[in-house]
């Protein structure tokens, strides 16, 4: 039998909450989606503001995120060190652009957060950053 830590709905709930929170800090900017998925990259929560102009992108930057283990901005570095291309992974729903956040347990990855939206991936990340914050891992 194995024994693996994984994300509640609580706990992506509670991360959800918690980033709708930050961005209302400054709610002036771009409006913008929010996604927690499990290590695998599966959903487990999901909010989209009301006329968020682009509402898959939290959801690809967290899926790319669990599946490839480490943050989007630096697997969009790592990409770009290499010469490579998101096409050579064969995987359509990877995005390399920052804003997806690895969630990490003990070292270990148990899911993801993403965050589009704003002009910036740097200021989506840091949204997704409230959001693992909020997990209390």
């Amino acid at each position: 039998m194995y024994n693996k830590a994984m994300l509640s709905l609580d706990q992506a709930q509670a991360a959800i909450t918690a980033m709708i929170a930050d961005y209302n800090k400054d709610s002036s900017r771009s409006k913008v989606d929010m996604a927690v998925v499990d290590d695998a990259g599966n959903l487990l929560a999901y909010a989209r503001m009301d006329q968020c102009l682009r509402p898959t992108f939290a959801i690809r930057k967290a899926y790319t995120a669990a599946r490839r283990g480490i943050d989007t901005l630096a697997f969009g570095e790592q990409l770009s060190s290499q010469n490579r291309s998101l096409e050579s992974f064969g995987d359509s729903q990877l995005i390399a652009i920052p804003g997806g956040v690895t969630v990490r347990h003990e070292g270990v990855v148990v899911g993801a957060i993403g965050v589009g939206g704003l002009p910036s991936g740097l200021d989506d990340e840091a949204i997704a950053k409230a959001g693992v914050k909020a997990l209390n891992l």
